[in-house]
């Protein structure tokens, strides 16, 4: 079979996965559209030039926190040097029509100097395995039940925070007899506990502060640019006033959290600072009720 007909049935194949697919000439700066769309063509018509208009169609078509990084890629003055010992390039991207998407430069032919001459141009739409791959990335960061972050993502996250900044807070806590809870009421009444708990935390909590289920009932947050006894005792009573708040039918009791306390301080890792706060929730279960108990260099505040 004629190399040209092969050609363009390999893109015929292809067109049925892509959004778009362009060859261009760079040398000559002639873009030639086997499948385009009206939007591409809105934004492209009455345009010079492969490289005006592709870089027109990406201003227009992309969401705006990518749109310096896709011009970037679509450089074409760039374009062999980047290439060089590659048979394509690919980046991924957020567009305004089809949400997530994969652009691709493919290779096609070079000159007698060994420059790129020829290139294929491809967008593909992948939002729908970009949602599934941000859903399976959420499953690995969060506890199902309660929605807030699992231990392992919240430590991690912790632990990333450590080595940024300079101070903040750790606190601990766990239900006061969470036990007897189940036993009386059964675990179905305890799950909806823990995710009245796992709400007040959320609310209580700022944008960048970290909530974390430890397992069980066992909770932990972190709260950032906290180093004084008195501005974690407002965040902690901001806690206790939505922990108050809570009621599960047909439980009689009121809800209480034991908590301890720790500030982060320099060259302290997570363990150390995990370990301090658990003496203060030992502390704390010697009386009724939410109480705090804040450890600072191994004393009670």
């Amino acid at each position: 079979m004629d190399s040209t007909n092969e050609y363009y049935r390999m893109l015929n194949a292809l067109s049925k996965i892509y959004i778009s697919i362009y060859t261009f000439d760079l040398k000559k700066d002639i873009e030639y559209p086997f499948k385009s769309n009206e939007y591409i063509d809105m934004w492209s018509k009455n345009v010079e030039g492969a490289q005006n208009k592709t870089y027109n169609t990406v201003k227009n078509l992309t969401e705006e926190k990518h749109v310096d990084m896709m011009l970037e890629f679509v450089n074409m003055s760039t374009l062999d040097e980047r290439m060089k010992g590659k048979s394509d390039i690919a980046i991924v991207f957020k567009g305004k029509i089809n949400g997530w998407c994969r652009a691709r430069f493919i290779a096609i032919d070079y000159d007698e100097d060994g420059s790129l001459h020829n290139v294929v141009y491809t967008v593909e739409c992948i939002d729908e395995e970009k949602r599934k791959e941000n859903y399976l990335m959420y499953l690995s960061q969060t506890d199902l039940m309660t929605s807030l972050y699992n231990r392992g993502y919240g430590e991690q996250s912790i632990k990333e925070l450590l080595v940024k900044e300079k101070k903040g807070l750790f606190c601990l806590f766990d239900v006061d007899k969470f036990k007897s809870v189940n036993d009386k009421y059964g675990h179905d009444i305890g799950d909806k506990v823990l995710i009245a708990i796992a709400t007040a935390m959320k609310k209580a909590q700022r944008e960048d502060d970290i909530s974390m289920r430890l397992g069980g009932d066992e909770f932990a947050m972190y709260f950032r640019n906290i180093d004084t006894e008195e501005d974690a005792k407002l965040v902690i009573e901001r806690l206790f006033s939505e922990i108050e708040k809570i009621h599960v039918e047909p439980m009689e009791e009121q809800i209480h959290i034991s908590l301890g306390a720790a500030f982060y301080k320099k060259d302290m890792n997570f363990d150390m600072l995990y370990k301090i706060a658990d003496i203060g929730v030992y502390e704390s279960k010697k009386s009724l009720g939410n109480r705090m108990t804040i450890v600072e260099n191994d004393i009670i505040l």
